[in-house]
């Protein structure tokens, strides 16, 4: 039983990764572009795997050297 509760905390922990949240910000992001049919806004997949592209790099970078020099480090 105690392993599977350490399987679950670290699954959890593991949630707050930056390759889940790029993974979970993409999915989110392609699926609003279908769901909603953008494309006939004039928002094409390009410019959405754009914007996912850029707030992955500010997720990674802010890991790399913060954005907000304030924030603590773990």
């Amino acid at each position: 039983m105690d392993h599977i509760k350490e399987v679950l905390i670290d699954f959890c922990k593991s949630l707050k990764s930056k390759r889940v949240v790029s993974g979970i910000l993409t999915i989110l992001l392609m699926a609003a572009w279908n769901y909603f049919e953008l494309e006939q806004y004039g928002i094409t997949e390009e410019t959405v795997n754009n914007m996912v592209i850029t707030i992955t790099g500010l997720i990674v970078a802010d890991s790399l050297a913060s954005v907000n020099q304030d924030k603590k480090r773990e």
